[in-house]
């Protein structure tokens, strides 16, 4: 015999609204299903609050654990709940008004029909109902507005400011172009973090976009994104509409839209290794730490609660870590004792190159050997056979009377060298890192602890770095290293009602230092053999 599922209500006494439900039905699922509310940014996954509604009825639930981590005690004290957490068990009375007026749209997959609901408001846009009227609707919208073309460097953007009420965190969507397509994050105020991202393989460049005014409808018609607060947009390019510089590593526009604000985070002119410098310290500890990304040491900064010290070094001959030795389509990953490669990424191809962490270790074994000394100045082979340098490893130096460099690798179809210019580089980098911590240390402040950053993964690096001395040994178990690409840091910028508004909190206090003008930064490098 079988039993067909109990039927409870759901009262929605303001609406006049009165919902018959089979027992164990989504309450979330069931509004959206009725028409009575929008689909949130997480779409019904506990994540992003903005489904909260309010039990008027007796014996309220207990509280999930999402529910705790997203709604303050006060609100769950007073009965309200998220939607999309409560199943239907008996009769209940709810509030739904606050769903309504602060849901989101994110939708990943169009609706061509929709139910009606005779009592809703009238001057109420049906969700979805009809594509072509709401597009025509915007555009009227847009119309209205100023085009971000109108705006010229003499205009003063701080009445956009003042328009809005939100004086905190908003939700917001950032947009990056990347070679793919724009790859965007929607970000929920309500949990302080990422609720959705994706990639939309869109032909059309952002900055095509916004140069032909269609960002709000491609925000609308293609990812389906509407009634989101703020709008970022991180492109490149040396066009910056007239932007202002901010930190001296980045140019910020921000301008509206009819309601919705949006801002535009560009490079400041050809130098976009600056920005990417700012998005790292996005993602700093300031607890009086020293930063240094390793594919653009130009520029190195210490961070405390107070004070964010900027130091630039222009000078090094390579000032990119990563790229003093190409890594090719199929590298040396590895070395054996002998400085034979032992492992490569595809056995099966030929060797091209080498990785970075494997340039590390052959310079390693080199001084290891003796055939470098502890400068990185590779020996005569006169010199290495009275070490008794093995023969398979002496003739590998070449050059006459000077040592030029060492055969890292040959066959028929490859030959890697390591030049003594590139021995060089990297010694100067490895100075070039002691004397900035010296220099810190003895001038600025005390030094917690070092970030290194770089934009692929590198296994083993830091090991490696501290064999060769770039780090001193004191900081063993002081170094967090972070390899990832850094525009996605620009999420934290909604943690502020805007971005000039997160500036002022997090980086109010700044000290720039061109340390090849620093007679104190001058006394380190001498003591730590740094030549310019």
């Amino acid at each position: 015999m079988f039993f067909s599922k109990k039927s409870y209500t759901v009262s929605i006494p303001d609406r006049n609204i009165v919902l018959e439900a089979k027992s164990g039905t989504n309450l979330y699922k069931l509004l959206i299903d009725e028409n009575l509310i929008n689909p949130t940014l997480c779409n019904g996954a506990g994540q992003c609050g903005k489904c909260k509604m309010r039990y008027i009825s007796p014996n309220i639930p207990k509280p999930v654990y999402k529910e705790t981590l997203i709604l303050a005690k006060v609100n769950i004290d007073a009965g309200y709940r998220l939607a999309c957490q409560q199943v239907i068990k008996k009769n209940i009375e709810i509030d739904i008004s606050e769903i309504s007026s602060s849901a989101k749209f994110f939708n990943t997959e169009n609706k061509s029909e929709t139910k009606k609901d005779e009592t809703e408001n009238n001057n109420t846009v049906e969700n979805n109902q009809n594509l072509t009227a709401e597009n025509a609707k915007l555009h009227e919208k847009i119309d209205e507005t100023v085009s971000i073309n109108d705006f010229s460097p003499e205009q003063s953007y701080k009445s956009s400011f003042d328009i809005r009420k939100e004086e905190g965190p908003t939700d917001g969507i950032l947009l990056i172009q990347q070679r793919s397509g724009i790859r965007y994050y929607c970000y929920s105020a309500a949990i302080d973090n990422i609720v959705s991202e994706g990639t939309h393989p869109y032909n059309e460049p952002l900055r095509d976009i916004i140069d032909n005014d269609m960002l709000p409808d491609f925000l609308y018609s293609e990812l389906k994104i509407r009634d989101i607060e703020r709008v970022m947009v991180l492109i490149d390019g040396n066009d910056s509409y007239g932007a202002e510089t901010k930190m001296d590593m980045f140019r910020y526009l921000n301008f509206e839209i009819g309601t919705q604000q949006y801002e535009m985070i560009m490079p400041r002119g050809s130098k976009s290794y600056d920005i990417a410098h700012f998005f790292r310290l996005l993602n700093a500890d300031k607890a009086n730490q020293l930063i240094f990304s390793l594919d653009m040491l130009n520029r190195c900064h210490y961070a405390t609660p107070k004070l964010f010290t900027d130091m630039h070094f222009p000078f090094l001959r390579n000032n990119n870590l990563v790229a003093v030795k190409p890594r090719g389509l199929n590298p040396i990953t590895s070395f054996n004792d002998k400085l034979e490669p032992a492992a490569t990424q595809n056995k099966e191809k030929d060797i091209d190159g080498i990785t970075l962490t494997a340039l590390l270790q052959f310079v390693k074994l080199m001084m290891k050997q003796g055939i470098i000394n502890n400068k990185f100045q590779l020996k005569p082979r006169n010199e290495l056979s009275k070490q008794n340098v093995p023969l398979g490893l002496s003739v590998r130096v070449y050059g006459q009377e000077t040592p030029e460099g060492y055969y890292i690798y040959r066959d028929r179809f490859a030959e890697i060298v390591i030049t003594q210019n590139e021995l060089n580089e990297l010694y100067q980098i490895r100075s070039y890192i002691r004397s900035v911590i010296d220099y810190t240390r003895e001038c600025i402040g005390v030094v917690n602890g070092l970030i290194f950053y770089t934009t692929q993964t590198h296994d083993d690096l830091i090991n490696l770095m501290f064999d060769l001395e770039f780090i001193p040994k004191e900081f063993a178990n002081k170094v967090i290293y972070r390899p990832g690409e850094a525009t996605v840091q620009a999420i934290k910028l909604f943690k502020e009602k805007d971005v000039p508004a997160f500036l002022h909190v997090h980086f109010n206090n700044i000290k720039r230092i061109d340390l090849l003008e620093d007679a104190d930064f001058q006394k380190a490098a001498v003591s730590n053999f740094l030549e310019v």
